[in-house]
């Protein structure tokens, strides 16, 4: 019962409890809500009003593009009696500008974009005008801006909208007012506040603005391109406009995916209650307060969890890497719950390095009692070969001797074998180089006579190989040795020779080339006895034992064994400086 509480005060729950009761980091997430809703409410409505002046601002411009439109839209319903008519239709048109209106030109634009029916009776080409483009491109009612239409030097606001019958194209109805912008309540003064409002079509032109026409666009939002306005209707935004200064920006509707108008205000004179300094403080303060909190909390979690963990995973990484010097793990002052993960590793460290220690003795006597095993068969099986050499001696037919002999040449190629996996320091694999090297050395010395002087050569690639690969393809080498000296020839203006390569042509692939000089036989009349074909088919079988392609190319003045197959390493030691260089980034393996 007394030593619960105890327990529990050194724990770690606990004195980060008390670190977070200090940290007052709900009272801050609390506080930094509540004044973000009221800076956000507050931002809204500032911009909802921006947003609503604008709209007030641009009242009178879009009652007339609204007058235009539906002047237009109705010219070309009233037009369809009298399109083809040319006299009736420029009557009807000259009706319309002289009527209650502020119209001062109408006209029907064919097609192709002539004009033979206007309200002043003169034809005119509008096939390159503006408007008559975007008209014929959109098919819908459109507006744009014009100087020449008429002869003067005025500006007018044109609209133009199709005319249809049956849903045949006839032409184009198009007006023009003379261009005076006044988007702005009389009485109100924006200009000294530094307020803009730009008027914007769908396909990015300026029909309208309170500055002259050239610095128009030098208050519009640099990153929004002038067509996309129309998609940003209701947002506002602070951006940096055109001419390179900070500006707030509200977009309302004029035309429903047509105009809209784009009202463009100083930053300074922008009042929100997110730029508002007092705004500023009310938020410091509740996210001072949470930073204060949070760096309490994360020294403490670096002092009582981190740190200890730290060392902890360094000597887990240490211990894994093989570092066996001092593996006990030491920590500081620890928390109850780390106290107890050191000495569970320390348990742990002496558990496995004891477990090591017998594993290391059982493998030494293991490999021990294996190169015994090796030596004692390679004694016997060169007891065996030199009771063959006996028996040879006394043979009476060279068919015998012959027999004999071979039997003798695969005993001590075996021998070679064991003689090889008795001295190589790595017992879980074979040096294909060294081995082939001993067994050349071995059949060379068996094979050629006395008195006849041939050439070895050899290109051995040292490939580390299982043992099973390396016997199978040792007794492969000996058989194609063994041919080859049986067919072996001299050239002529030559010697006698023999190339033994091998070689790695892709990843984990290697080729074994045996090649012998073919020319005038060799002098050996016990070799022209024939054979039962068994070192053919032994050949033929290791062949498919290492899951090899074998292929021979006679030529004239050689004869060419040539197998490929896959290679089988057996177990490699790790690499101690990759493992010093990953020691720092690897995570602690088993």
């Amino acid at each position: 019962m007394i030593a619960m509480p105890r327990r529990l005060a050194g724990g770690l729950f606990l004195r980060l409890a008390a670190l977070m009761t200090f940290a007052l980091l709900p009272l801050g997430l609390i506080a930094l809500y509540q004044t973000n809703a009221v800076v956000d409410e507050a931002t809204r409505l500032s911009h909802a009003s921006l947003l609503d002046r604008t709209e007030r601002a641009a009242a009178r411009e879009r009652k007339l593009l609204q007058r235009a439109g539906g002047a237009t839209e109705g010219l070309a319903a009233a037009i369809l009696p009298v399109a083809e008519d040319s006299r009736g239709c420029s009557a009807l048109l000259r009706a319309f500008t002289e009527g209650p209106n502020p119209f001062t030109f109408a006209a029907f634009v064919t097609p192709n974009g002539q004009v033979d029916c206007a309200s002043d009776g003169q034809a005119r080409d509008m096939s390159g005008n503006w408007l008559y483009l975007k008209v014929r491109q959109t098919s819908q009612l459109s507006f744009a801006l014009g100087r020449d239409l008429l002869g003067e030097d005025r500006s007018y606001l044109l609209a133009a909208s199709p005319v249809q019958r049956d849903g045949i194209l006839l032409g184009y109805i198009a007006i023009a007012i003379p261009h005076k912008v006044t988007p702005i309540q009389p009485g109100t003064d924006i200009r000294g506040e530094g307020i803009e409002f730009v008027t914007v079509d769908a396909q990015g032109e300026i029909l309208s603005a309170t500055l002259p026409g050239p610095e128009a666009p030098e208050v519009l939002p640099v990153s929004v391109p002038r067509r996309d306005l129309v998609n940003r209707v209701g947002d506002t935004f602070f951006e940096d406009a055109r001419s390179g200064s900070e500006r707030f920006f509200a977009v309302t509707e004029i035309l429903p995916g047509q105009v809209v108008v784009v009202g463009s205000w100083p930053v300074e004179d922008a009042i929100l209650a997110a730029r508002n300094p007092a705004s500023l403080m009310t938020v410091a303060f509740p996210v001072l307060m949470w930073l204060a909190g949070v760096c309490v909390a994360i020294l403490g979690l670096q002092q009582l969890v981190i740190r200890p963990l730290s060392a902890l995973r360094k000597a887990m990484r240490r211990y894994a890497l093989g570092e066996r010097e001092d593996p006990k793990l030491e920590l500081k002052n620890p928390p109850r719950e780390f106290e107890e993960a050191q000495q569970s590793f320390n348990r742990m460290v002496a558990i496995l390095s004891e477990a090591e220690r017998r594993r290391e003795l059982d493998l030494e006597e293991k490999t021990i009692l294996l190169r015994e095993v090796h030596h004692r068969v390679k004694n016997n099986l060169q007891l065996v070969a030199s009771i063959m050499n006996m028996q040879a001696r006394g043979a009476h037919t060279p068919e015998a001797r012959r027999m004999l002999s071979q039997l003798q040449r695969r005993v001590r190629g075996l021998a070679t074998i064991h003689r090889h996996l008795n001295t190589n320091p790595d017992i879980t694999t074979v040096d294909s180089r060294e081995l082939i090297r001993e067994l050349i050395s071995e059949i060379g010395a068996m094979n050629v006579r006395a008195g006849q002087e041939v050439a070895i050569q050899t290109d051995l690639a040292e490939i580390p190989l299982s043992q099973d690969q390396g016997v199978t393809l040792s007794m492969l080498v000996s058989e194609a040795m063994t041919n080859a000296v049986k067919h072996l020839g001299i050239p002529e203006g030559g010697r006698p020779e023999i190339q033994v390569n091998l070689r790695e042509t892709a990843e984990n692939w290697l080729e074994l080339e045996i090649i012998n000089t073919r020319g005038r036989p060799l002098q050996h009349p016990e070799e022209h006895i024939a054979g039962g074909g068994i070192g053919a088919r032994l050949m033929m079988a290791f062949a498919a034992q290492l899951e090899g392609d074998a292929r021979t190319v006679e030529t004239e003045d050689s004869f060419v064994y040539r197998l490929g197959f896959p290679a089988v390493a057996g177990a490699v030691p790790p690499d101690e400086t990759q493992k010093e260089q990953d020691e720092d980034a690897a995570e602690p393996a088993a």
